[in-house]
């Protein structure tokens, strides 16, 4: 395995790294490029910043992966830095509705958009981006309990598909990164194997089609292990290079090839031009850092079963009581929608405002 080790002298400074953040990548970033052997990469303290794997894993097991992962993206609002600094005055996608940022409520990365009634959402907005996650994920404020990924749940046949692909990689990642992986197998074993993907010391991955990120550092993920990354591809295009602006230095993540990197590191990725239908399905594979809390699966289940709903009353409460409190919403978003515009915009029997049903 060729070995590189980087000099302080050829890397920017903290300072002017920091400056990148959020902003997109080209190729003045990155003096060395990755693309036709192994090779490990060092930083100038001597530790690992990535290995690289060229064609480390087997043609077949992509294959079988491919069209499953394919479909396990979904348009997401909810990436942060990694989407990008948003513009002045913008405009917020969500699916293919658009909505107004309120001025004045947000970040450089995220805004809240107005409401049809002209009051300010309390949900903040990242730039529209193709990714989604598939596995496990933990509990959070508004999920108070830990659970399967829509894709894992809905998709079983296609989730099942994906799996051999999924400990292929784990494997890689056990061979070239011992002592990583040893520290997040640790962790794993404190886990409840209702959320670990199989034998791996996976719990969670996160699939993008097509996306350019920003420069940003990962979170939520396990720090004692390390940042995992595969692509699935199809069609020709070039760059969509993952790279480190702060010690220039990059690589070509192609179908078979494997990246173990230090993902806490200000990263991103360089344009993508190709051919039209060109495919880059990147995959990140990582332990999501609080996994371990989970109980079994019948008491996350019990935990939902529990949750407790605006009023105080479990959300498996009287259903009717539920089902009224839905229509009474319903009916506020529809008298806004034609109070503000006079009428419904009808797209397929629906109004694209307010989601009413158009007869």
């Amino acid at each position: 395995m060729k070995e590189i080790y980087l000099k302080q002298e050829d890397c920017l400074s903290d300072e002017d790294t920091e400056k990148l953040k959020g902003t997109f990548l080209d190729k003045s970033h990155y003096n060395i490029l990755c693309d036709s052997e192994d090779t490990k990469v060092y930083k100038p303290d001597g530790s690992v910043l990535f290995v690289y794997l060229k064609r480390v894993l087997h043609k077949d097991v992509c294959k079988v992966a491919f069209p499953s992962l394919r479909e396990a993206w979904a348009q997401s609002q909810n990436r942060g830095i990694a989407a990008g600094i948003l513009p002045e005055n913008p405009e917020l996608r969500h699916g293919n509705r658009v909505k107004k940022a309120a001025p004045g409520f947000g970040t450089a990365t995220r805004a809240r958009p107005l409401k049809l009634d002209g009051t300010v959402s309390n949900t903040n907005y990242a730039q529209q981006v193709d990714s989604g996650i598939i596995g496990f994920m933990d509990r959070n404020a508004r999920f108070p309990y830990c659970r399967q990924t829509a894709f894992t749940m809905k998709e079983v046949e296609k989730w099942k598909a994906a799996l051999p692909f999924i400990a292929a990689v784990d494997r890689v990642f056990a061979k070239y990164a011992p002592e990583r992986y040893k520290a997040q197998r640790a962790i794993v074993e404190k886990t409840s194997p209702d959320f670990v993907i199989g034998d791996t010391v996976f719990t969670t991955v996160t699939v993008n089609f097509n996306w350019q990120t920003a420069v940003h550092k990962d979170a939520g993920d396990y720090k004692e292990g390390f940042g995992v990354l595969s692509a699935l591809c199809a069609g020709k295009f070039i760059g969509g290079y993952y790279t480190y602006p702060k010690f220039k230095v990059a690589a070509d993540l192609r179908t078979r090839d494997v990246i173990l990197a230090d993902v806490h590191e200000w990263h991103g990725n360089t344009p993508l031009i190709g051919n039209p239908g060109y495919e880059r399905i990147s995959n990140v594979f990582y332990y999501r850092n609080n996994m371990y809390h989970c109980g079994r699966g019948e008491e996350e289940l019990e935990r939902v079963k529990n949750r407790k709903i605006r009023g105080g009353e479990p959300v498996n409460g009287p259903i009717e009581k539920l089902k009224e409190e839905r229509n009474g919403i319903q009916k506020d978003l529809e008298k806004q929608c034609l109070t503000k515009y006079g009428f419904h915009e009808n797209k397929d029997g629906v109004c694209t405002r307010c989601g009413v049903c158009l007869e």
